[in-house]
């Protein structure tokens, strides 16, 4: 029995775009909410709006603490979305749901490996020194700031990751003259499977 099968691709350009539209909106609301939580606490605390002062060391500070955070992820967002898991256009949206909290978990790994080893190397304020034995509490402290690193992360960006996949599934679908598809080229016609 013969069947025939659609050639199947992976969208490199499309997960490149919708992978970067995740990395813009998430950079945009991880900043914004940092330099809002600062301006808020401040304002709160001095009971005035002398609270804006802070806005521009806030967003010094926010700017490089969403980047540690977010292009470790967007890069695993892309792995997944273009190689480990693709989306394509054969895909439901159950599956694609599916690949985006894949991707999410990817690039939460990513994240979490990079962000051990900024932990380790730059941001504790306390470092055991080579001639003491190692305070167990410098572990407890490495595993809790990960932790809340990698959860908060998650949070943010989870409903992001899915709407990129989404996106980028519905633009599959809806133009399927993407990229080699057009012009006749050998992707457009089928393959024929001998199942036997």
């Amino acid at each position: 029995m013969t069947t025939i099968t659609p050639t199947r691709k992976r969208h490199p350009g499309v997960a490149i775009i919708a992978t970067l539209i995740f990395l813009v909106v998430a950079f945009v609301i991880a900043v914004a909410d940092g330099v809002a939580g600062v301006v808020y606490t401040q304002g709160q605390t001095l009971k005035s709006l002398d609270g804006f002062e802070y806005a521009l060391p806030a967003l010094g500070s926010a700017i490089p603490f969403a980047l540690w955070q977010l292009v470790p992820m967007a890069v695993g967002v892309f792995a997944s979305f273009w190689l480990i898991l693709p989306i394509r256009r054969q895909n439901r949206v159950g599956g694609v749901v599916v690949r985006g909290l894949v991707a999410v978990l990817v690039g939460l790994l990513i994240a979490a490996v990079v962000t051990t080893v900024r932990l380790l190397a730059l941001d504790l304020p306390v470092q055991p020194s080579q001639t003491d034995p190692t305070d167990n509490r410098y572990y407890v402290l490495v595993i809790g700031s990960l932790a809340n690193a990698m959860w908060q992360l998650f949070s943010s960006s989870v409903g992001l990751v899915i709407a990129a996949a989404l996106a980028m599934w519905g633009w599959l679908v809806t133009r399927p003259t993407y990229g080699p598809l057009r012009h006749g080229s050998e992707e457009t016609a089928p393959t024929a499977v001998i199942a036997g």
